[in-house]
């Protein structure tokens, strides 16, 4: 049996928050009251993202599509966002693409598939979601109490 290896595992869990954070901080136009979001996502053998879906419930057991992203085009798909019959927005849209794109797709698990469920957030955890989109790419180390040494 081959190890699995660990160098995979970071950039999962950064793909896992950096979607969380989309949904979070555009909880408002998903949802008009109280909800749960899952969010389903789907890593190629190749470790490039296939795809991600967007659902939404509102009723327990009653699930609807809000949105899906597909990264390349399959026989049933063509490449980019589409959204549900019930749901769209631009905002929303440009928000999933920017966050998806932000994240460092080379060390994903190969032929991964994810689910998430997130519950509805407070405004701090709101905010804190639209702080982490906004930071530059490759922001995302800890902060040090180590000072930068003067040049």
């Amino acid at each position: 049996m081959k190890p699995i290896s660990n160098l995979r595992e970071p950039n999962t869990a950064n793909l896992e928050r950096t979607l969380k954070s989309a949904v979070a901080s555009s909880w408002s136009e998903l949802t008009l009251e109280k909800g749960i979001v899952r969010i389903e996502y789907q890593i190629g053998a190749n470790g490039g993202l296939d795809f991600i879906k967007i659902w939404v419930s509102k009723v327990w057991g009653e699930w609807k599509l809000v949105c899906e992203l597909w990264m390349r085009p399959l026989w049933s798909h063509a490449c980019g966002i589409h959204f549900g019959s019930e749901f769209h927005s631009t905002d929303f849209a440009r928000t999933l693409e920017l966050a998806v794109g932000s994240v460092d797709a080379t060390n994903l698990l190969p032929e991964h598939r994810g689910l998430i469920q997130v519950f509805p957030p407070s405004e701090p955890e709101q905010s804190e979601a639209t702080a982490m989109l906004r930071e530059p790419v490759g922001c995302h180390a800890p902060p040090t109490d180590e000072q930068p040494a003067a040049a």
